[in-house]
């Protein structure tokens, strides 16, 4: 029987057809997997970018002399000092806040008359009573019950975080001879490279994005101190945690203390309050970061955007904080092998 190369071609052409349908499987047995084992792999994901953090830190008391294992210690004390402090003044910001409540309710509830007079006034045209009903209808205390709610979860997640860190941080300089003895070879070779890699992008990503939010925390909580709006230090303490999400959590950070300074002082002040605060804000969105950044993550702005929904939808607002660097390490993770490398190209610039 004569050998015909039409078969072969025929059966190869089908299974590039069926390739798309298999990738878009493993995205999707990807994202169950990482949903239904979130209480694990979120807080995995976590240590290895805390770790990637804390290195450098690390590396410096070893250049003192002191051993790695008591470098880790040491490091990870420094750190949960500052959570500390920082969590325990959030929360007496906090407990401020629920024992104002009445005062700011009243504040309230006169915003929103005015807006109706206003409203009768210019555009007696529409009615704005359901929307009165609506806002009347918010629970100040349930918000403030929900977000010390989010406490005990992320004290959890928190612990096992902790304890992954615990083991990665001795570990990482270990890793990539590690991988190279699992895969002998120029596989080992690559795959240590690119863990090297990725780590020192991770690390170089989360360093200048932490010193841009704490200037840009310091520079929110300075202008809310000038506003005298309530509780200034914590929409600054805010402000550093939110701009780690890309664009939304600068716009959530501006707007929320824009709000309480309409409580407090009306809506003239507010106004100039959100001027005041959106400068540095479009800013840094516009021309520090991408600057700054444009070196340690190369994505592209939709890339960024679709990932930030997605890590978003699997893991919450941790999951938008994770986004970015995540998805570089898929990204650098792409480029170092020849069949993904594609993949990678459409996510950079």
């Amino acid at each position: 029987m004569a050998f015909r190369p039409g078969h072969r071609v025929k059966g190869n052409r089908s299974g590039q057809a069926l390739r798309p349908f298999v990738a878009l499987g493993l995205f999707f047995m990807a994202a169950f997997i990482l949903t239904n084992l979130k209480i694990v792999i979120l807080p995995m994901v976590l240590a290895f970018f805390i770790s990637c953090l804390l290195n450098p830190l690390v590396a410096f008391f070893q250049r003192r002399g002191f051993p790695r294992l008591f470098s880790v210690v040491l490091t990870l004390i420094l750190g949960l000092m500052v959570i500390w402090v920082a969590v325990n003044f959030f929360l007496e910001s906090l407990y401020s806040f629920q024992n104002g409540l009445p005062a700011y309710k009243a504040r309230f509830d006169g915003l929103v008359s005015d807006m109706v007079a206003f409203k009768n006034r210019r555009f007696d045209f529409v009615t704005l009573d359901m929307f009165k009903e609506q806002l009347q209808k918010i629970s100040f205390g349930g918000i403030v019950g929900g977000v010390l709610n989010s406490f005990v979860t992320f004290a959890g997640y928190f612990s096992l975080t902790l304890l992954f860190t615990l083991y990665f941080l001795p570990a990482l300089p270990a890793f990539p001879e590690k991988l190279k003895k699992a895969f002998p070879g120029r596989k080992g070779l690559r795959l240590s490279a690119a863990l090297a890699e990725v780590s020192d992008k991770v690390q170089s990503y989360i360093l200048v994005k932490s010193l841009v939010s704490l200037g840009l925390g310091i520079c929110f909580g300075a202008v809310c101190l000038l506003f005298k709006v309530d509780f200034a230090a914590s929409w600054g303490i805010i402000a550093f945690l939110l701009n780690f999400i890309p664009t939304v959590g600068v716009i959530v950070s501006l707007l929320l203390p824009t709000l309480l300074c309409a409580l407090q002082h009306g809506w003239a002040s507010s106004l100039w309050l959100a001027l005041c605060l959106g400068a540095p804000a479009a800013l840094v969105l516009n021309w520090v970061e991408p600057h700054l950044l444009g070196r340690s993550v190369d994505l592209s702005p939709t890339a960024a955007l679709m990932a930030i929904l997605f890590w978003g939808v699997l893991w919450g607002g941790v999951g938008m904080i994770i986004a970015v660097p995540a998805t570089a390490v898929i990204k650098l993770t792409c480029d170092s092998f020849d069949g993904l490398r594609p993949v990678g190209t459409l996510m950079g610039n």
